[in-house]
C-alpha cells in the first residue's frame, strides 16, 4: 500500500509509516509525501485500486484517471443539524463543540443548523452564546494553510447573512501569525447563500428557518453534499424517523461527530461513495474470486 498524505499535513502519516514498518515489515506500507502532481502520478500508475479523501473536484479527477479500477471516494460534508423545538437543553453547547473540533476542519462537522419558526430565535441566541465561549487559540487551533484561510474568508465576505455573531481569537505569543479564525454564527440567510451551499471547512455555523418539518428535510437534503447529519429532539422515536429521511451516509440523534472505528462512515451524492471505518470498510480492499472444480 502507498499512502500519500495531503501536502500540508505529512507528519502524522510519516509517523504511521514508521509504526507500520515495525509491525508489518519494511515496504508493506509506503508513505510518499507530495503535491497534487504526485497524487496524479500515483493514480496513473499500475495500482489495483484507489481510495481518495479530498475535494469533489479532486475526486472527479481521481475517478477519471482510475477508469475501470475500483475507487473509494470521501469528498466532503457540509452537514445539516435539524434542531426541533423539543431539542435537549445541551443541544447548542454540543453543536458548538462539534463545529470547532479541529477548527471545523472535519468533513462530518455540523455546518448547517435548521430550525422551525418557533425555536429559530432561541437557537440563534443559544449558538451565539456557546460559540462565543469557544476561543480560537484556547479551545481550538488555526486553519491549516493560507489557501484554506483565503477560501474561508471569501465565503464569509460573499455571504449575505443578515445576522452575524463573531467569537474571539486569543493565540499565545508563540502562536502569533497563524491562520486563526474566530467561531462564527450566521443567520437570516437565503437558501442559495454561499455559506449554505459550499463546504466552509472552518469554525462556522449557519442557521436556517424552515417552514415546517417537510421543509426542514428539504433544506437538509437540498445541497450537493450528503455525508452526515444529525437530528435533535427529546422524542427519539420521531427523531429516528427524521434521521431515516435524511440523505446522508451517517446520521446522529442528539449528538454529532460521535464516531468510533466500529461504525461505518461514508457519503452519497457529491460526498462520494465507499465506506471508511468498521468491518464493512474491509470490503473496499477485497475482491471476490470464484474457483470451481469438477471432481470425478
Amino acid at each position: 500500500m502507498v499512502l500519500k498524505p495531503a501536502e500540508t499535513t505529512p507528519d502524522t502519516a510519516l509517523l504511521l509509516g514508521e509504526d507500520a514498518a515495525g509491525l508489518l515489515g519494511d515496504d508493506v506500507v509506503c508513505v510518499l509525501p507530495g503535491d497534487r502532481e504526485t497524487g496524479a502520478l500515483l493514480v496513473d500508475s499500475r495500482v489495483d485500486a484507489v481510495a481518495f479523501t479530498g475535494s469533489t473536484v479532486g475526486g472527479l479527477d481521481v475517478a477519471y484517471r482510475a477508469g475501470l479500477r475500483p475507487v473509494s471516494l470521501e469528498l466532503g460534508g457540509n452537514c445539516a443539524a435539524l434542531v426541533l423545538p423539543d431539542a435537549p437543553a445541551y443541544t447548542c453547547a454540543s453543536l458548538a463543540a462539534a463545529s470547532v473540533f479541529n477548527a471545523g476542519q472535519s468533513c462530518a462537522a455540523p455546518a448547517r443548523v435548521i430550525t422551525l419558526p418557533e425555536n429559530h430565535d432561541a437557537v440563534v441566541e443559544g449558538l451565539a452564546r456557546e460559540m462565543g465561549r469557544k476561543v480560537a487559540g484556547v479551545d481550538f487551533g488555526p486553519l491549516n494553510n493560507a489557501d484554506q484561510a483565503a477560501r474561508y474568508d471569501h465565503i464569509l465576505s460573499a455571504s449575505r447573512a443578515g445576522v452575524r455573531h463573531n467569537g474571539r481569537i486569543e493565540p499565545g505569543p508563540e502562536c502569533e501569525g497563524g491562520y486563526w479564525r474566530p467561531p462564527v454564527v450566521l443567520a437570516d440567510l437565503a437558501d442559495d447563500d454561499p455559506a449554505v451551499l459550499e463546504e466552509v471547512f472552518g469554525p462556522l455555523l449557519t442557521v436556517q428557518r424552515a417552514r415546517d418539518l417537510e421543509h426542514a428535510v428539504e433544506l437538509a437534503n437540498g445541497v450537493p453534499q450528503a455525508l452526515a447529519a444529525s437530528v435533535w429532539s427529546s422524542d427519539v422515536s420521531s427523531a429516528l424517523t427524521l434521521a431515516g429521511r435524511l440523505d446522508a451516509g451517517e446520521a446522529w440523534v442528539n449528538c454529532h461527530l460521535d464516531q468510533t472505528p466500529e461504525l461505518p462512515h461514508g457519503g452519497r451524492k457529491s460526498s462520494g461513495h465507499g465506506t471508511d471505518l468498521s468491518a464493512l470498510a474491509l470490503a473496499e480492499y477485497q475482491r471476490p474470486k470464484c474457483v470451481t472444480v469438477r471432481l470425478g
